[in-house]
């Protein structure tokens, strides 16, 4: 792209001075000019067809760019939801430095993976990150028959609802009714109270709130990692570590 820019500089500059009488009366390119110009780039081109490929990098590079600085300031715009919404699912200290928000689906191979990722890391330094979940089901009926089980376990308690949600998350294949109940009961929940508060309104009300959060954002899949307000779209693990690794060593500092 430079190469290219560069190049095409060099091609005015070469006219500009090639033609002092333009240049004196402030006049533009005469049309002979112009066509020779266009002629001599189309020759550059063809001569370096490699800058064709450097220009699609750099025009992906600042499209990527654009799109997270969008997603940054929509984030700082809904700081308020994204980390203290007291309905949603948490684990960890409240005042920790570091505040991990995972929108989420149980149907999502990659949530799943990303998971392995979640279990190290809140083992590794789980006094100095609070991970907020969000119960985003966007996969499906059976996606959100189990957001709303998750959210109605979530009220019989915080380390119910995480071996619940942990052994959901990990699962593969369907999740019907049945299977929810049977890893809810597994996880030591009253399946009856948890059927009967999942048809709570409120609960519905919650998933579409996040659902419009998530859209708001641009969380557009599962799953959808914001580290300290930097947002992190899949299960990019390189990414990840890299983000957290960052937060880690500003908080060591004292940043």
């Amino acid at each position: 792209m430079k190469a290219f820019f560069a190049a095409l500089t060099g091609l005015f500059a070469l006219f500009a001075f090639a033609s002092p009488a333009s240049a004196q009366s402030g006049s533009e390119f005469s049309d002979a000019e112009r066509a020779e110009i266009r002629e001599m780039v189309g020759s550059y081109i063809l001569e370096n067809p490699e800058i064709i490929e450097e220009a699609l990098i750099e025009l992906q590079r600042r499209a990527r760019q654009r799109e997270s600085e969008a997603m940054i300031s929509a984030i700082n715009a809904n700081a308020d939801l994204l980390y203290n919404d007291a309905r949603d699912p948490s684990i960890g200290p409240d005042d920790a430095p570091i505040v991990i928000v995972e929108f989420m689906d149980y149907k999502c191979g990659y949530c799943r993976i990303a998971s392995q990722w979640v279990s190290e890391a809140r083992q590794a330094y789980g006094d100095q990150i609070r991970f907020v979940f969000k119960e985003y089901p966007i996969l499906g009926e059976e996606s959100r028959v189990a957001a709303r089980a998750a959210l109605a376990v979530l009220r019989q308690g915080e380390d119910v609802y995480w071996r619940f949600h942990t052994a959901m998350v990990q699962s593969s294949g369907p999740l019907p009714a049945g299977r929810i109940e049977n890893f809810a009961r597994l996880a030591g929940a009253d399946v009856a109270q948890m059927q009967e508060d999942m048809d709570d309104p409120e609960i519905q009300t919650h998933l579409e709130q996040v659902y419009a959060l998530g859209r708001a954002i641009g969380a557009e899949g599962t799953p959808f990692f914001i580290i300290n307000g930097r947002p992190v779209p899949g299960a990019n693990r390189e990414m990840l570590d890299e983000l957290l690794a960052g937060e880690l060593s500003r908080v060591r500092r004292g940043g």
